[in-house]
């Protein structure tokens, strides 16, 4: 028997369909028998407690809760107590709960368990993993640079400061533990450090590394692999991997995208699949259509007796020309460097009002750069990419899943 942690906080009530898609992509993948045990809290709702059952049901493996609100009171107390900030931050008290996990909860014959983030696929057979053996090891991890390719090390507490390299800080998202080896005092400890270090950024990953990082058995990447970096390095081929869907852009509604698709492939074949989620999906479709109308119509009128004028990318323009039809009598300032913002600055204030400038070039820094320079979006300037399309090369704007779901 294989056995798989999850811990859950839903507040919202959106996010155990991410847990379930992940349990599904899980079962869907393996053939041995699985235990998952879902460490939760009080906003696990009776219904997505009923679908994740269903989704273990369907491949007849088994699920177990434990909520953490009435099992650990005390935990919970000190978590609110000690570290209030952290608590109430995007990472959530949930992602506190990993750093429960001991041998009391389990039966004597549990002696390891992998820990799983809600945000990943499992798209490969999770007995690879648990193959590995533990017994001179208390976790094991996949090392930070091999899971996002040196892209994500950067900006860290425990690196930056050279208590642990590079190369030695690992993941959090996905980590073996040796049951038999955590100490029952780790949970408190754990809390009083990071209460005592509130530089960290990335709080259960810089507990964990501050006391394992240099004794952790180093895992191989394809057990935890970025997705936002997959794509960036490996072209979105899709192999045997546990895809980590860490960051808030990295999964999308993007069909053209091979990960938002094998995210769907696993979704469709869950609880939360049905005609709420094709009606939340509509609705927000409907809801990008008609603000492009609006923008549409809204550029309309702020162009009245205006002129143009184009901030444009190097690389793109003559494509750009080309697509706006921009005449040689229209104003056209090529980015070339950080000058060529003051240039463009320069430009809009002798032009007194009398145009309209285009931004299509890295457009939320220019339009922070406008704003503190003292002009007004959709009035002396306005993002031009929103009226480009793939036809352009320009992809639909991933907007974050949990808008849709």
């Amino acid at each position: 028997m294989i056995h798989v942690c999850y811990c859950l906080h839903d507040e919202t009530g959106h996010y155990s369909k991410f847990t379930g898609t992940s349990m599904l992509s899980l079962f869907d993948n393996t053939r041995e028998e699985v235990t998952v045990h879902i460490f939760h809290d009080n906003t696990l709702s009776e219904t997505n407690m009923f679908k994740l059952k269903a989704v273990a049901d369907k491949y007849d493996q088994q699920i177990k809760f434990y909520n953490i609100d009435k099992i650990c009171p005390e935990k919970i107390q000190y978590l609110r107590e000690k570290i209030p900030a952290y608590v109430a931050s995007r990472f959530t008290i949930g992602a506190f709960y990993r750093l429960m996990i001991e041998k009391k909860f389990f039966t004597d014959d549990v002696n390891k368990i992998i820990y799983l983030d809600s945000d990943t696929i499992i798209n490969i057979d999770i007995a690879k993993l648990w193959e590995f053996s533990m017994k001179r090891y208390v976790i094991a991890a996949v090392p930070e640079v091999y899971a996002a390719q040196n892209y994500m090390i950067t900006n860290k507490f425990l690196i930056n400061t050279g208590k642990i390299s590079a190369s030695d800080y690992f993941c959090s998202g996905i980590i073996v533990l040796n049951l038999d080896k955590v100490d029952p005092k780790f949970f408190y400890e754990a809390i009083q450090w990071l209460a005592d270090n509130p530089q960290c950024e990335c709080p259960d990953q810089d507990i964990l590394n501050n006391f394992f990082s240099t004794t952790y058995r180093k895992l191989p990447p394809e057990f935890n692999s970025f997705v936002q970096i997959e794509l960036r390095t490996a072209g979105g081929v899709i192999t045997e991997k546990i895809y980590h869907y860490a960051g808030s852009v990295a999964l999308g509604f993007d069909m053209k995208n091979p990960f938002d698709k094998l995210f769907f492939k696993y979704f469709i074949k869950t609880q939360w699949f049905d005609l709420d989620f094709i009606e939340n999906a509509y609705k927000i479709m409907k809801k990008i259509y008609i603000e492009c109308k609006d923008f549409l119509i809204e550029t309309t009128s702020i162009m009245s007796g205006k002129e143009r004028a184009f901030f444009v990318d190097s690389n793109n323009f003559d494509a750009i020309k080309n697509i706006f039809s921009v005449q040689d009598d229209e104003e056209s300032i090529i980015a070339k460097n950080v000058s060529s913002i003051d240039e463009l600055i320069s430009s809009m204030r002798k032009s007194q009002g009398k145009k309209i400038y285009f931004i299509v070039a890295k457009y939320p820094a220019i339009k922070e750069k406008l704003i503190n320079a003292g002009f007004i979006e959709k009035q002396d300037f306005i993002d031009a990419t929103a009226f480009l399309s793939d036809k352009h090369g320009y992809n639909l704007p991933i907007y974050p899943l949990l808008k849709y779901l």
